[in-house]
């Protein structure tokens, strides 16, 4: 019997992002897909003409093509990093996945930020950052955004709202991407 080859998840950091801080996270957002997490030490820079003063964010489609050329077979891309993003519709997102391209972004800055001013500690901010991973992964595998507002697939419009997910999938979802991967 032939064993199937397990995806791998490359997982690539961007700009000035310390990627070792939140390893054991991005690696377990890749495996609970079944996947093999890839580290990569490369940064991709963040570019000038990805930058949009007025808003002092970075457009995120912009930067979500620049992981394409790391893309390899049917392996994925997560590109990770500090800088704050947006895409045209909305005022800021934590991430954005292209899923017929295999390639995900995930933003930490407002994951990581303390407004609203509230008591935080880092394994909030390692928990977040998991959930957030983990849902952009999620897209990369078929999953739209679902309606259960404790799943990773929730879409969260705000922190309390990724706050408010537990760091699972529901079972809708979960048996969805076992359809989705072994049919």
């Amino acid at each position: 019997m032939f064993k199937k080859s397990r995806i791998k998840v490359l997982i690539k950091p961007l700009g000035d992002f310390d990627i070792l801080h939140f390893l054991d996270q991005l690696e377990a957002a890749a495996r609970l897909y079944g996947c093999e997490p890839e580290l990569s030490l490369d940064r991709i820079s963040l570019q000038d003409e990805d930058y949009n003063v007025s808003r002092q964010q970075y457009d995120a489609t912009k930067v979500l093509s620049r992981l394409l050329e790391f893309k390899k077979n049917d392996n994925k891309v997560i590109g990770i990093t500090s800088a704050d993003i947006f895409v045209p519709s909305l005022n800021f997102i934590f991430g954005l996945a292209d899923i017929e391209k295999g390639v995900a972004l995930l933003s930490t800055a407002r994951l990581t930020s303390f407004w609203p001013k509230i008591e935080i500690n880092s394994s909030l901010i390692n928990e977040r950052v998991f959930k957030e991973a983990a849902h952009e992964l999620g897209h990369l595998f078929g999953l739209a955004h679902c309606y259960d507002p404790f799943c990773i697939m929730s879409f969260a419009n705000s922190i309390k709202d990724v706050d408010r997910k537990l760091p699972m999938l529901c079972s809708d979802c979960l048996s969805k991407v076992w359809e989705i991967k072994y049919i």
